[in-house]
């Protein structure tokens, strides 16, 4: 029941200890972000978090922002590796409102 209990816990965003959290945050994220480029400047983390949603569990969409305007880059997190590696194979070259997006793995996550 370890694996379960886990999961549960990384839902609610709970880490205990000072030791679990290192461990966990690794668990966590490792692989599990992308940072998309050349999204259109109107995007909403909202609707960057809908379309990569068929890639599976969105855990968290972020649009990059300067001075109140979009830059035009975000990350989007899956709660797992597989729908990252699975949203960069899918969603790598496709349009949004006529933008090629530019889909990777977010090495810096």
């Amino acid at each position: 029941g370890a694996i379960l209990e886990r999961s549960i816990d990384m839902d609610r965003g709970f880490l205990s200890g000072p030791m679990g959290s290192g461990i966990r945050e690794r668990i966590g994220s490792k692989g599990n972000q992308i940072f998309v480029r050349n999204l259109p400047f109107d995007l909403t983390w909202q609707k960057l978090k809908e379309k990569f949603s068929q890639c599976g569990h969105v855990m968290f969409a972020e649009i990059k922002m300067e001075n109140g305007k979009s830059k035009g880059c975000g990350t989007v997190r899956f709660d797992s590796p597989e729908s990252a590696e699975k949203a960069c194979r899918i969603m790598n070259g496709i349009k949004i409102s006529g933008r090629e997006i530019d889909v990777r793995l977010d090495r810096n996550a």
